[in-house]
């Protein structure tokens, strides 16, 4: 999956959602460390830095994401 144009979505100062356009098609991830849409995302972060999100990657999401990197490089 090609993951591009990520924001991050909101409800009542509580992150909801990842919205990404996807291959062409606005998808709504849920933040779900289980979720595999959400690992993908996490690896487009780790693959592709800012250049998949819209703005700044929100902190949460490049911590998840510097976390996945080092596990991995284990």
């Amino acid at each position: 999956m090609i993951i591009s144009e990520a924001i991050l979505q909101r409800h009542n100062d509580t992150d909801i959602a990842i919205v990404v356009n996807s291959d062409g098609v606005p998808r709504g991830i849920p933040i779900d460390p289980a979720n595999r849409h959400y690992q993908e995302v996490l690896d487009a972060i780790i693959e592709q830095g800012a250049d998949c999100f819209e703005g700044d990657i929100p902190e949460d999401l490049q911590a998840a994401a510097d976390a996945k990197s080092a596990a991995n490089s284990e």
